[in-house]
């Protein structure tokens, strides 16, 4: 092995990745590695990283809707990337510009993935690795132009990744003005695998939570998500962001339009149900609610007999703590191996 410090670019483009990435940079920067970290404008994902105390550089913003815009920014960020990103030897992210930018830069990429009905065939051909959940059937990622021998799998979900080291903040409650409540988390309508006719279900949702007498700490994603709730002392609306595993570890349930976030709740053992918007469930969504970790329906009335009938349970953290040591094992397998 050579005396040459090796560097690692992380790219966090949307708020689950600063959770994803963050116990593989603090790893590797124990290992001795250098590490540098960049980050889109993009939701919550600067007030996390800000939180957690990660440097930075800041780049881009997300397009919306609009595909036009989505491209234009797209390319935007690329250009300022490449223009600016310090000498690196990998990159880890789960993001399309960080995979495009590495292969400019003649520099391996490794990509995390769980979700196959994202178009990957915009960083198929660029990446060197794509670590995806055993229970994903491969195919799905091989049809988009990546090469089986790029394929790693392994045996979890990416949630169990940073799972293991979670440590309940005892302090957590003291946040929140309810010793009971319910999350919500609306859809993101400006998905572009969400059909552009979907409509939120949050609001008849709030409506007969309240009516139920439940207390509700909801969390929008945009801005306008506010007119889904009117004022009401039942429902609590945090200024900034919260530690989604805290909210996922001390609410009675977990009600998102979103997949992650309910994979999160599901492995921390709270009562999670998916009202996500898409055409398609992915196969990691599909699997939990096989499995009964979890459950999805857009149907109001269903969500609620599902809350009737479901207990809070332990989390599993033996299990996540299994696939982190496997996942970073794989990595180490990579990367220390170059050098």
């Amino acid at each position: 092995m050579s005396d040459k410090k090796l560097n690692i670019w992380f790219d966090f483009s949307n708020p689950p990745h600063v959770n994803l990435f963050l116990p593989l940079l603090k790893h590797f920067e124990q290992k001795g590695l250098s590490t540098h970290a960049t980050a889109r404008d993009f939701v919550e994902t600067k007030g996390l990283l800000n939180k957690y105390g990660i440097d930075y550089q800041l780049f881009g913003k997300h397009g919306g809707k609009n595909r036009f815009a989505k491209i234009y920014n797209l390319v935007k960020r690329n250009y300022k990337l490449y223009q600016n990103i310090p000498e690196f030897d990998f990159n880890i992210s789960s993001s399309f510009e960080a995979a495009q930018v590495s292969w400019l830069k003649r520099k391996p990429a490794i990509f995390f993935d769980d979700n196959e009905v994202a178009p990957n065939w915009v960083y198929s051909k660029f990446v060197k690795h794509v670590f995806i959940p055993s229970f994903i059937d491969p195919k799905l990622f091989i049809k988009d132009g990546i090469h089986q021998s790029k394929i790693i799998q392994y045996n979890g979900y990416k949630e169990h990744i940073y799972i293991a080291d979670y440590k309940p903040d005892p302090d957590f409650k003291k946040l929140i003005p309810f010793d009971t409540f319910i999350t919500i988390r609306p859809e993101n309508l400006k998905a572009s695998y969400v059909p552009d006719q979907a409509k939120s279900i949050v609001p008849e949702l709030v409506e007969v939570l309240i009516k139920k007498g439940h207390n509700i700490l909801f969390l929008p994603r945009y801005k306008d998500d506010q007119k889904y709730v009117s004022k009401h002392k039942k429902i609590f609306v945090p200024e900034g962001p919260l530690n989604g595993l805290d909210v996922c570890y001390y609410s009675d349930a977990v009600l998102t339009g979103a997949g992650t976030f309910a994979r999160e709740a599901a492995i921390l053992g709270t009562p999670a149900i998916s009202f996500f918007a898409g055409k398609k469930l992915l196969s990691v969504d599909a699997s939990m609610i096989q499995s009964k970790m979890m459950h999805h329906s857009r149907n109001v009335n269903e969500i609620m007999s599902i809350l009737e009938s479901s207990k809070k349970g332990k989390p599993n953290f033996k299990e996540s703590k299994k696939v982190q040591k496997e996942v970073l094992s794989l990595l180490e397998g990579i990367i220390l191996k170059s050098n």
